[in-house]
């Protein structure tokens, strides 16, 4: 008797993360029984996820779950799920932005969308968020060009260029840019921003911590302590406007910022308990908003309110450059559009297998 079921997916590298993308009707339609077999094709519970695709780390611990959208000028739906390493716990209120530019090659290659010779456009609706972004992949000859000259720090090898073009992005979760109502809020003595922008964060300043700013991404990994202490802020400022308890949910994420050496800003950012060995780009446009926002905890660094241009961080594996376009209303962020360039590759094409005894 066979003892496994096999389930059509494609193992695909977005950005700096990477993951099993699927057909959402190749999966449960109950959460329960669809969250039992994401955390079985990924191998957790388990710190090594020896028994499944996940690698590990947050960034390879993240599943796409795509659709062809019923909405109107809207191509397919996209689904993120961050799936616990440790915990049989699968988060969907979150996205990623990094996962998401695997997403039209993704639907080009399933037929979901009518490929175009030379470049493609999929319009996609980010449903964890409400986000709509507009992503332009390279089609010549009708054909994914996965190869080219285009690098991004984190990833050793270059690829062909994805344009995401992000649209409705200003509170991702609360509905409001400053969920506090603030841009600067204060708990157990220790300042920070939380900033709904693609994703909810809570940034805090490197010095206030008792950084330096210099410390390396494994020394910040692998500080429990620090870990813990931002991470008892971020419950309890989540409680405050109505996120719950956030204490196995991944957001609101956690990051740092100090001053930059040659970028706009330098950053670290968290999943939140672990640090990102890059950055989010999610991250990074909530990060944006908090540097083009007066009386934030970037204040001290960022001072630039120009309403378009581009955004440069700082992070551990080199930097990350976005194309922004802001609507102030007075010295009030009204509207936001990022733009940024990515790209992605198709690792694997198949079933994964799955033990019908962990489902069941």
């Amino acid at each position: 008797m066979n003892d496994q079921i096999k389930i059509p997916c494609m193992f695909i590298r977005g950005g700096t993360s990477r993951g099993p993308y699927f057909l959402k009707d190749d999966l449960p339609s109950n959460p329960v029984e669809r969250d039992k077999i994401l955390l079985a094709v990924m191998g957790s519970p388990d710190l090594r996820q020896i028994d499944g695709l996940g690698g590990a780390e947050p960034v390879k611990s993240k599943v796409a779950i795509i659709d062809k959208s019923k909405e109107e000028g809207i191509d397919v739906d996209y689904y993120f799920a961050q799936v616990k390493i440790d915990k049989p716990i699968v988060d969907t209120k979150p996205s990623c932005g990094n996962i998401l530019v695997g997403v039209g090659p993704y639907a080009i290659e399933k037929g979901l969308v009518r490929v175009q010779d030379g470049e493609t456009a999929v319009v996609v609706r980010d449903k964890n968020t409400g986000m709509k972004i507009e992503q332009t992949i390279q089609t010549p000859n009708k054909q994914i060009q996965y190869d080219g000259d285009f690098k991004i720090d984190g990833v050793p090898t270059p690829g062909s260029p994805i344009k995401l073009k992000f649209l409705n992005i200003i509170g991702s979760q609360t509905k409001k840019l400053f969920p506090s109502g603030n841009p600067l809020d204060t708990i157990d003595g220790i300042n920070f921003t939380l900033v709904d922008c693609a994703v909810p964060m809570v940034i805090f300043k490197a010095k206030d911590l008792g950084l330096s700013g210099n410390e390396t991404f494994g020394v910040l990994d692998k500080n429990k302590v620090l870990i813990e202490k931002m991470n008892d802020v971020r419950i309890k400022i989540a409680k405050e406007v109505g996120l719950g308890d956030v204490t196995n949910s991944v957001i609101p994420k956690t990051a740092i910022v100090m001053k930059p050496e040659k970028g706009n800003i330098k950053s670290r950012y968290f999943m939140p308990w672990d640090c990102h060995p890059a950055y989010a780009v999610t991250g990074s446009m909530a990060l944006l908003a908090a540097c083009k926002s007066k009386k934030t905890i970037c204040s001290e660094f960022y001072n630039d309110y120009s309403d378009n241009g581009k955004f440069s961080l700082e992070h551990p594996s080199g930097t990350l450059q976005i194309e922004f376009k802001i609507k102030y209303e007075k010295d009030f962020i009204e509207d936001i559009s990022v733009i940024t360039t990515r790209n992605a590759r198709l690792i694997m094409s198949g079933d994964v297998f799955v033990k019908k005894s962990l489902i069941d």
